[in-house]
């Protein structure tokens, strides 16, 4: 049926309106200019840029640019090619649409509020990412403008990104929300995203396709304060429904970390999941069965389902029955007491964590299981390997009966500055009570091969049987921290002498040749540091050149190790021995069977920042042969003095310093009976330099040692050499008195 109006000819609407009072002739042709000039106004702004002028105010925080765009009615508009981005903090999101229509109520803008009671997009394109560079937040503040958008609806949404995970398909959804300016609340309204033959996926990784997607989201009005960050979870009421294909899981752990992939398959992920103010719901399930591929070649290992259960407890389950794979089998039943997930400390979880794992599996690295164990990487496997585990925890802790074990690996280990690698196997166990558990590795290196840790190819001792034992509490969280170990190795092979040659001062002490042997026993902590141990040198026809001195025999070095302080890099020496016996000396060895005994009561060597060793010294030598043999010459020495190597047993004390540049002998005394020697000694770069008093009865000679060059004191020779400059500070009163060594 028409409107009687619109049969009206042009000239019979003009007469009508002229028959109208004046007062509503003046009212419509004022409200046809307003409307006209709306219409000229309004639409130039929005094309003009006078827009992006007054909506683009601070572009680091928001931008938003349009194409073109139109309103007819006051509060309607239309725009197409929509493009806006926001920076909050670190997070930076950005909305993309082909076209967009929203009514702006005008009423509220009277109260510097901003609000959309409804908004229709197409064709749209959502993303949120996490950026390094952040926006401080303003102080918080009741005092800006308020946004609002109650509705913003889409029929035709496309793709939906957060971070890395993207959900691609045919969607549709509404989105609500609220936000005051310059610090003030926020606020998401229950709010809605949903798609159909959707595909999902991580960064490049495909997670499902054919997928239907379900979440609903929303969290009440509060400030930033009040749940920063990931808290906002804590506050926030979430749910998902997921059903659709999985592909298959590849798992390479040949690398240092663990890297996940994946690949076509038919696998199926079901879940229906509930999250309210940081609780998962009772009722809440998931069910992921997915094809795994892993190793070399990314073999077939079968089908590894996944499943969740919320109740009272979250229970989780994983199976891989390995009939493909009989190296991959998994069973594991883990209990997560209470419903609450700590999403700002994730670690809060493995308290309440109890359970059952039983596993086989071939890893093509195994470094994992060092990174459980230690803080620094000092002891690591190497390589890949098979793994059996039988785990049984309960709140966190590994309960006794638990084991792990890796029947064949490769293993190294750092220590003193020394690299030790070898052929291993290493088995773990949890013993104690329940209440007190305690975690032990026993690692077996079958043979082994130590080599500097600045040249790890220069091997230079080869053994068998090295025992590598770890001890820690059963606590997951804090088994880093509270382990201990103990390394210990005996008679491993030391086919050449001359590889200590880096460890010895200077150029005028060397070791020309022989072999012997080396043993060690040493306690580490966590970060592989030597708390306390001992280190045993043999050597067998041990030649050595020290100080223009010619030595052949044999040693036995007994040092003794103990740390200064916890985090410091000096050891404590006291009951430190070195033996020497079957001694050769002079020219062509013709003094033979010289021994010596030297003890350390009290003695200190520090690592950082150059190597060091001061020690005091008690010796008991067989006589003074080789003492004389430094510093007297047959040619120009007195007769009696050469006679003094018949005088017998001394007994010695003195101060010794070891470095890398020089060898220090200072405040020497020797004497019996018969004869009294005092000597200080430096054996360097530089060459040779001491002072030599000796006394035979009431005879007395002086001797300064300058490389090649003698000079004879024999008048006042004890005044002469009491004269002369000790070269080592004068040692620190011992605390205790020393023990003699055995």
């Amino acid at each position: 049926m028409v409107p009687p109006f619109s049969r009206l000819s042009p000239n019979a609407a003009l007469d009508r309106y002229r028959r109208w009072p004046r007062p509503w002739r003046l009212l419509l042709r004022g409200l046809l200019i307003a409307y006209l000039l709306y219409l000229l106004l309004g639409n130039v702004f929005l094309n003009t840029p006078l827009f992006d002028l007054a909506t683009n105010r601070t572009p680091e925080k928001f931008r938003m640019h349009t194409g073109p765009a139109l309103t007819v009615l006051p509060g309607f508009v239309t725009a197409w090619d929509l493009r806006m981005r926001g920076h909050v903090q670190r997070n930076v999101w950005t909305l993309r649409a082909d076209r967009a229509s929203a009514r702006i109520a005008l009423l509220p803008l009277l109260h510097r509020e901003v609000r959309l009671p409804w908004m229709e997009a197409v064709n749209v394109i959502g993303a949120i990412d996490r950026v390094a560079d952040a926006i401080p937040p303003p102080p918080q503040s009741d005092q800006g403008w308020t946004l609002r958008f109650d509705a913003i609806h889409s029929g035709t949404l496309r793709r939906a990104r957060f971070g890395d995970l993207a959900i691609e398909g045919k969607g549709h959804g509404t989105v609500g929300f609220l936000k005051q300016l310059k610090g003030g609340p926020a606020q998401l309204f229950p709010s809605q995203i949903v798609f159909d033959d959707a595909s999902v996926r991580d960064g490049k990784r495909q997670i499902a396709d054919q997928a239907h997607v379900d979440a609903r989201f929303s969290f009440p009005r509060h400030y930033r304060a009040q749940a920063p960050g990931l808290r906002k979870l804590g506050i926030a009421d979430l749910a998902l429904q997921l059903h659709g294909r999985s592909v298959a899981l590849r798992i390479d752990t040949a690398g240092a970390q663990t890297r996940l992939s994946t690949e076509p398959g038919l696998g199926h992920v079901e879940a229906n999941l509930r999250l309210l103010r940081g609780e998962l719901q009772p009722g809440s399930k998931l069910n992921w069965r997915v094809p795994l591929h892993a190793g070399v070649g990314a073999t077939d290992r079968g089908v590894l389902a996944l499943l969740l259960d919320v109740d009272r407890d979250i229970r989780l389950r994983a199976r891989l029955p390995g009939q493909i794979d009989p190296r991959s089998m998994l069973d594991a039943d883990l209990r997560i007491a209470g419903r609450t997930l700590p999403f700002d400390a994730p670690s809060a979880l493995l308290p309440r964590l109890s359970g059952t794992l039983l596993g086989r599996w071939h890893f093509e690295s195994l470094n994992w299981i060092s990174d459980l164990l230690v803080r620094k990487p000092w002891f690591r496997l190497d390589g890949g390997g098979d793994v059996a585990a039988d785990l049984r925890l309960a709140q966190g802790a590994l309960q006794p009966g638990s084991r792990l074990d890796v029947p064949e690996v490769q293993a190294t280990a750092d220590v003193l500055r020394v690299r030790i690698h070898g052929k291993a196997q290493a088995a773990g166990r949890i013993v104690g009570s329940t209440a007190q558990p305690r975690t032990e590795v026993a690692v077996r290196m079958h043979s082994f091969a130590l080599a500097p840790l600045a040249e790890p190819k220069a091997i230079f001792v080869q053994g068998e049987n090295l025992r590598l034992d770890l001890d820690g509490a059963g606590t997951l969280a804090t088994m880093h921290d509270s382990l201990q170990a103990r390394l210990r190795f005996d008679d491993a092979r030391v086919p050449d002498l001359r590889a200590y040659n880096r460890y010895l001062p200077a150029a005028q002490v060397r070791v020309l040749g022989g072999s012997g042997s080396l043993s060690g026993d040493v306690h580490l902590d966590a970060a592989g540091q030597v708390g306390e141990g001992h280190v045993r040198v043999r050597g067998r026809q041990a030649r050595l050149q020290a100080a223009g001195l010619a030595l052949a025999g044999d040693l036995d070095l007994d040092a003794r190790l103990r740390r200064a302080e916890l985090h410091d890099k000096r050891f404590d020496l006291s009951g430190s021995t070195l033996r020497v016996q079957g001694v050769r000396y002079g020219d062509g060895g013709k003094q033979r069977d010289w021994w010596a005994t030297l003890r350390v009561p009290q003695g200190r060597i520090a690592a950082a920042p150059a190597t060091q060793a001061d020690a005091q010294v008690q010796m008991q030598l067989r006589d003074a042969g080789p003492v004389l043999a430094v510093f007297a010459q047959r040619s120009d020495a007195p007769a009696w003095l050469l006679k003094l190597v018949d005088a017998g047993q001394l007994d010695a004390r003195g101060q010794l310093r070891w470095s890398k540049d020089a060898l220090w002998l200072d405040r020497l005394h020797a004497e019996n009976q018969r004869v009294s020697l005092r000597a200080r000694l430096r054996v360097g770069d530089a060459g040779t330099q001491g002072d030599l008093y000796a006394r035979w009865g009431v005879l007395g000679v002086g001797v300064a040692l300058r490389g090649e060059q003698r000079q004879w004191h024999l008048l006042n020779a004890r005044e002469w050499y009491e004269r002369q400059p000790a070269w080592l500070p004068e040692p620190p009163p011992a605390s205790a008195p020393a023990k003699s060594a055995p």
